[in-house]
């Protein structure tokens, strides 16, 4: 099961990096509060509907019933809270800069070696710094950037992610990952929703172009198929170590970027791509192990 769920952390890792792609696209749109709860909502709609077509309602009803508040715990402060954040990140910052996004492998090692009890190896380590520096050389090209009030929050979202992840892993030895996940969106979703009417703002303002109803349609498949193959990859693997990989997913955006808008692909940045795949090779052949107690 630990090959499957690195394999499954892996093409998780490719979709989130489509999605903060279309993320930036589609704040273009339609601002960034309706954009991201339309698109969350949808997307728990879909493994709602999926979870229901697969025979999961009785699990859907218990673990409601049996975990409710850890879930509002996932929903709002793991999947609102650090999703507007990214929205606004790439509205007000270069897509870029989402090399900051990384900061989540340390904050990963930290809370699970604290909460979680897993072993963090050197090895780990030494691997976590070399992806993060390959992302940031594949990202900036070496250049040091002013930072602004965008890539704060780039800085801010994963630790929320973490907060949620270290709770979702606990659920995720007794409950299927797709209705963690389900639940994850549905709940966060709602709340961006209704913060989005107080506000006085239509979550439907997509509709009104082609273009922004296929990004919040890709949206919806994108967070359902990408968490769905994370939550998949973190109950068979240490959390460590999945974030440990997936932390190389901006670099997807970057690559779109190139073959999209006609960025240049430099040496420094051939070389960070270099130091990304080798350390993302060499971690998804670490075994996810627990310390004694």
């Amino acid at each position: 099961m630990e090959s499957k769920g690195t394999v499954a952390v892996l093409i998780s890792t490719f979709v989130v990096g489509l999605n903060v792609y279309f993320t930036k696209v589609g704040t273009t749109f339609i601002s960034q509060l309706p954009f991201t709860a339309i698109s969350i909502t949808l997307a728990g709609l879909i493994l709602f509907l999926s979870n229901i077509s697969l025979g999961k309602l009785p699990m859907i009803f218990s673990s409601g019933k049996n975990y409710l508040p850890k879930f509002l715990w996932i929903g709002i402060v793991g999947m609102s809270i650090p999703s507007i954040m990214l929205a606004y990140g790439v509205s007000l910052s270069m897509l870029s800069n989402s090399f900051l996004l990384q900061i989540e492998a340390i904050y990963s090692m930290v809370l699970s070696y604290v909460l979680l009890r897993e072993k963090v190896t050197r090895k780990q380590i030494v691997l976590s710094i070399l992806s993060f520096l390959g992302v940031a050389l594949v990202l900036t090209e070496g250049v040091i950037k002013p930072i602004n009030i965008g890539d704060l929050l780039f800085l801010s979202a994963p630790l929320f992610y973490q907060f949620a992840h270290v709770v979702a892993k606990g659920l995720l030895k007794t409950i299927d990952p797709t209705v963690v996940v389900m639940y994850r969106f549905l709940i966060g979703g709602l709340a961006l929703f209704v913060a989005s009417i107080m506000f006085g703002l239509n979550p439907m303002d997509f509709s009104r172009t082609i273009q922004g109803t296929f990004v919040v349609l890709y949206m919806g498949f994108g967070y359902a198929t990408g968490n769905s193959l994370w939550y998949y990859g973190i109950k068979h693997i240490n959390l460590s170590k999945g974030t440990s990989i997936i932390i190389i997913y901006p670099l997807v955006s970057t690559v779109l970027a190139i073959l999209t808008l006609g960025e240049s692909l430099s040496n420094i940045k051939v070389v960070g791509m270099l130091l990304v795949f080798l350390s993302t090779l060499y971690l998804s052949r670490v075994k996810s192990v627990s310390r004694e107690k």
